[in-house]
């Protein structure tokens, strides 16, 4: 059964949930936002933990939006919005910690560049898969290259291959891994106190350094990449192909 986004705060931790099996709409989106935005005032959550439910962390962008879009600018809302958040997020005061609890593609596997400290369940996968609907990854083609390498980034990126979240941790995408789901919530509690033992201030520094590379214009471009690149006769070809469960064709 689907389910939607949701928050509650516990022990000083604002649990974001991606829902089941996260579909990222427009209407799922805007709640994340609004999600993260009130994780981020409330005086009772110190630490931001985003995991998803069940077999998916998320299944990605909803590109029957921009199947069904009249025109290019409305198919591009989509990506606007997306766009809002990862924004918001990269913006956070507090530390985010991402819980992989299964397989992420497209955007939800662009979720993972957002956590400062991100823990996977063995076995999922990331789904890098936008060149095949003619879109672009923004944070794995400006970030990618730096940390996993040129080539390999690259490679990701136009071929669709996924990474499993055991290569992840190996290249550094990845700060820690579970053996199931079962102990991924527990495994999050428990970075979460390391990280309550240390100074809030040089934790919050910490972020500020490490995200202020994220501000160049690098990332910007990779971000306005992707929604010019929704608003294109291809793209929305290409989502047309998703809706009908077919792969799409181009020519070269």
């Amino acid at each position: 059964m689907p389910t939607g986004p949701s928050l509650r705060i516990e022990d000083k931790i604002a649990w974001i949930s991606l829902g089941s099996p996260g579909v990222l709409s427009i209407d799922t989106i805007r709640e994340l936002a609004g999600l993260v935005e009130e994780a981020e005032s409330s005086g009772d959550a110190r630490i931001v933990a985003i995991t998803g439910e069940g077999k998916y962390f998320s299944v990605g962008a909803d590109l029957k939006h921009v199947a069904t879009s009249n025109s290019p600018d409305q198919a591009s809302m989509l990506f606007e919005e997306l766009a809002g958040l990862f924004r918001s997020l990269l913006s956070l005061e507090k530390p985010v910690v991402l819980g992989i609890n299964g397989d992420a593609y497209g955007g939800g596997a662009e979720l993972v560049w957002t956590g400062d400290i991100v823990v996977a369940v063995r076995g999922a996968k990331l789904y890098w898969v936008e060149a095949r609907w003619g879109l672009v990854p923004p944070m794995l083609t400006v970030l990618g290259p730096h940390i996993l390498g040129h080539a390999r980034a690259l490679y990701h990126a136009m071929t669709g291959e996924p990474m499993s979240v055991e290569e992840a941790h190996q290249a550094g995408i990845v700060s820690r891994l579970v053996d199931s789901r079962e102990e991924l919530a527990g495994e999050i509690k428990a970075v979460a106190t390391r990280i309550m033992g240390n100074s809030p201030q040089a934790v919050y520094s910490v972020r500020r350094i490490a995200r202020a590379s994220l501000s160049t214009g690098l990332v910007e471009l990779g971000i306005s990449e992707l929604v010019r690149l929704s608003m294109t006769g291809e793209a929305r070809r290409a989502a047309q192909s998703f809706v009908e469960k077919r792969s799409p064709s181009y020519e070269w």
